[in-house]
C-alpha cells in the first residue's frame, strides 16, 4: 500500500543552502506580509482601531495576570463590562500565542512595540511551520517548499484579513497536519507514532488555546478529510491502517489533550449560556459566494481595479470575502495537486477543496448546505464569518504551488518554476489600511486623566465625539488599565445580557436619557454601589 505523499520528492539539498533558502524565504514573507508596518520602522499597526486594539488588549491583560498585577489576579476576568465575570471567554483568550508577547513584556519592551513584535513572531512561525509541512511530510524540494511557505504565511487572503489579527496565528495546525501525514505513512511504527500522536494532539489544542476559528476549521477540516478519505480505496486503507496501529496512543493523547482544554471548554460553555447562542441569519452575509472565491479587495497591488466589479461591489460585509489568491496562483496549485493525482494525499486535498467550496457555498436563491454544518457540527453555530475559511484553502494551495515547482525543477525546468513562483507571490501582494497606535494610546491616557480618586469602576459616555462608538469603547477600555480601575464599557465578540451602553456617544438629548436609563438598569442589574462608579461624560480630543 502506497505511503499518502512518499519523500522526498527530490533529492534532498545540503544544509547550509536549504538555510539559505528558509532565511530568504523568511524575509520575503515578513516584508511581502508586512512591509508598512517595517517601513515605518515598527511605528505603525495594520488595519483600523477596532480587532486590532481589542486583540492587543486581550493579549496585555494575559501579561499582566503573568506578571501578577493588581486587577489581573483572574484572567478570565478581565477589567471591562464590570463587574461582569468570564469577559475573556466572550472572545478568544489567545492563550496559546500569549507567550509570543509576553516575552517582549518581560524584556521591557512598552506595549506598542512589544504587539508589533507579536505581529511579526506569529507570521514568522506560520512560515517556519510550513516550510517544514511542505519538505517533511509532504515532501517537496526545498526551493519549492520557501515557495509555498511564503504563500502560507503572505497569501492575499490572509493578509486581507489583517484587520483580524488574531486570524494571523495558524503554525500550530501545520504541525497537527504534518503529524497526521506522518501517521498515515507505512514506514511509521508504532513506537515513532506516539511522539507524531503528540504532535497532532498538541497541534490542535494549541491551535484552539491561539484562536476559536483556525481551531474549529482544523478540527471540521480532519473530519471531512477522514470523510473523503474513506471514498477511495487506498486512502481509506491508509486511515484504517493508520487508526489500527495508532488508534491507542491518539486516544491517550487524546484525554491528555482533553484535561488541558477543560478550562477553555468550561468558560466557553458558561458564556455561551450567558450570552446565548448565534442564529444563522447573523452568519448569512458571511457566507461566500461563487465570486467569494476570486475576490481579491481593492487593496491588491495586481487585482485591486477588479474590485469595481459588480459581483464584487455587491458582497455583503464585502471585507470578508476577500479571499482569492488570483488567476497564476490556484491554477498553478491545481496543476500540481492533478500532477500527482497518484498520490493519495494530492487526490485527498482536492477531493477536501471541491467538498468545501460545494458545502460553504451560497447559491441562487438564498440556500447553502452550510446550514447543515451551522446547526449540526459541534461549535459550527460560534462561526459566523464562514467566509474565512477562504484562509484556511492556503494549506491545499501552498502544497499545490510546491508540488508543480517541485515537478518543475526535478525536470531540470528551474528557471521556469522561478518565474512562476515569483509570480504567484506578486499576486498575493497586498496595501492595507494602518494606523498610529501612539494616537489612540494618548487618548485612553485622556480618558484616564479623567477619572478620579475614590472611583471604583467607571463608564465613559463621551459628550459630541465623531468617532465610532467602539472606538471609545476601547479608550475606555485601555484608560482602565492606565488608571487600574475596571470600567463599564467594552468591546468584544458578544456583550453581557443588560448591558445596553452602544452606542455610547451622547450627541443629543435622546441619548443623554437612553444613556441614564441604561446606566440606572446596569446599577440594578449588577447590584452596583452606584457612589462609587464614576461617569467620564467630557468632550473626547478627537
Amino acid at each position: 500500500m502506497s505511503a499518502p505523499l512518499a519523500p522526498p520528492l527530490v533529492s534532498s539539498a545540503r544544509p547550509s543552502l536549504s538555510w539559505l533558502w528558509g532565511l530568504l524565504g523568511w524575509a520575503v514573507a515578513v516584508g511581502l506580509a508586512h512591509h508598512a508596518v517595517l517601513g515605518s520602522g515598527l511605528t505603525v499597526l495594520q488595519g483600523d482601531e477596532g480587532d486590532v486594539r481589542f486583540v492587543h488588549y486581550v493579549l496585555e491583560h494575559g501579561w499582566r495576570f503573568v506578571h501578577g498585577d493588581a486587577g489581573h489576579e483572574r484572567f478570565w476576568d478581565a477589567p471591562f463590562f464590570f463587574p461582569v465575570r468570564n469577559t475573556v471567554a466572550y472572545s478568544d483568550p489567545l492563550v496559546g500565542v500569549l507567550p509570543l508577547y509576553a516575552v517582549w513584556r518581560a524584556l521591557g519592551v512598552e506595549p506598542d512595540r512589544a504587539f508589533a513584535l507579536w505581529v511579526l513572531a506569529v507570521t514568522s512561525l506560520n512560515f517556519w511551520a510550513a516550510r517544514w509541512f511542505l519538505s517533511r511530510p509532504v515532501g517537496a524540494s526545498v526551493g519549492a517548499a520557501t515557495v509555498g511557505a511564503v504563500l502560507f504565511a503572505a497569501g492575499a487572503s490572509r493578509i486581507n484579513q489583517a484587520n483580524h489579527v488574531q486570524l494571523l496565528p495558524q503554525f500550530y495546525s501545520l504541525l497537527a497536519l504534518g503529524a497526521v501525514v506522518m501517521l498515515a505513512r507505512a514506514e511509521t511504527t508504532r513506537q515513532a507514532g506516539v511522539g507524531w500522536a503528540a504532535l497532532l494532539v498538541g497541534g490542535s489544542v494549541a491551535q484552539l488555546l491561539a484562536g476559536f476559528y483556525w481551531g474549529w476549521f482544523l478540527g471540521f477540516f480532519l473530519v471531512l478529510a477522514g470523510l473523503v478519505a474513506l471514498g477511495f480505496g487506498d486512502t481509506r486503507g491508509v486511515l484504517l491502517r493508520g487508526l489500527r496501529l495508532h488508534g491507542l496512543a491518539l486516544v491517550g493523547w487524546g484525554v491528555v489533550g482533553a484535561v488541558v482544554l477543560w478550562p477553555l471548554v468550561g468558560h466557553s460553555l458558561a458564556a455561551a449560556r450567558e450570552v446565548g447562542l448565534r442564529s444563522f441569519g447573523e452568519a448569512e452575509g458571511m457566507i461566500p459566494r461563487f465570486a467569494t472565491w476570486f475576490h481579491m479587495g481593492d487593496a491588491n497591488w495586481l487585482y485591486g481595479w477588479t474590485a469595481g466589479w459588480s459581483a464584487f461591489a455587491r458582497l455583503p460585509v464585502e471585507g470578508e470575502h476577500r479571499v482569492g489568491l488570483g488567476v497564476l496562483t490556484p491554477v498553478l496549485a491545481g496543476v500540481g495537486l492533478w500532477r500527482y493525482r497518484e498520490r493519495p494525499l494530492a487526490r485527498l486535498l482536492m477531493g477536501v477543496v471541491l467538498v468545501t467550496v460545494l458545502l460553504a457555498t451560497r447559491y441562487r436563491g438564498g440556500w447553502t448546505p452550510w446550514v447543515a454544518v451551522f446547526h449540526g457540527f459541534p461549535g459550527g453555530n460560534a462561526v459566523r464569518a464562514v467566509c474565512r475559511m477562504g484562509v484556511w484553502l492556503l494549506v491545499p494551495a501552498s502544497v499545490g504551488v510546491a508540488l508543480a515547482l517541485t515537478r518543475l525543477t526535478s525536470a531540470g525546468r528551474s528557471g521556469v518554476a522561478a518565474l512562476l513562483g515569483v509570480g504567484c507571490l506578486l499576486e498575493q501582494g497586498v496595501s492595507g489600511a494602518t494606523f498610529d497606535p501612539a494616537v489612540p494610546r494618548a487618548d485612553a491616557r485622556w480618558v484616564a486623566a479623567q477619572v478620579g480618586p475614590g472611583c471604583r469602576a467607571f463608564l465613559y459616555t463621551p459628550t459630541l465625539g465623531g468617532q465610532p462608538t467602539w472606538k471609545y469603547q476601547l479608550d475606555a477600555m485601555w484608560a482602565g488599565l492606565e488608571r487600574g480601575v475596571p470600567t463599564v464599557n467594552g468591546y468584544s465578540g458578544n456583550a453581557p445580557p443588560g448591558w445596553r451602553f452602544d452606542p455610547v456617544v451622547r450627541i443629543n438629548p435622546v441619548d443623554y436619557i437612553r444613556l441614564k436609563v441604561a446606566e440606572r438598569e446596569w446599577i440594578q442589574y449588577r447590584d452596583l454601589n452606584p457612589t462609587t462608579l464614576c461617569r467620564v461624560d467630557a468632550r473626547p480630543p478627537r
